[in-house]
């Protein structure tokens, strides 16, 4: 079971590549800080940017994800078959 804060769209998250499998303007090791979950992030492509945002808010409502080394991260795909993983994470109040 989680706990949601009242102020959980405040919370901000942090997208970065960590395996890239094709051809992609993004490199791993690739950091975004996603200040507000439905937020555009300039330099993001829309090919995670769109697929990530359900997970993002995921993230920010500190719900456990599917990952088995890790439940406070998201690890997803972008849209394209050979395209980049990303990884998904709260950032805490105080960074």
């Amino acid at each position: 079971m989680f706990i949601m804060s009242e102020d959980w769209w405040a919370t901000k998250v942090r997208i970065t590549c960590e395996s890239k499998h094709g051809v992609c303007e993004h490199d791993v090791g690739d950091s975004y800080v996603i200040e507000h979950v439905q937020d555009y992030v300039k330099g993001l492509c829309s090919g995670i940017q769109d697929p990530a945002r359900p997970y993002a808010v995921y993230c920010a409502l500190g719900m456990p994800s599917w990952e088995g080394d890790d439940k406070s991260i998201y690890r997803i795909h972008c849209i394209s078959k050979l395209g980049t993983v990303w990884r998904l994470e709260r950032i805490p109040e105080e960074e």
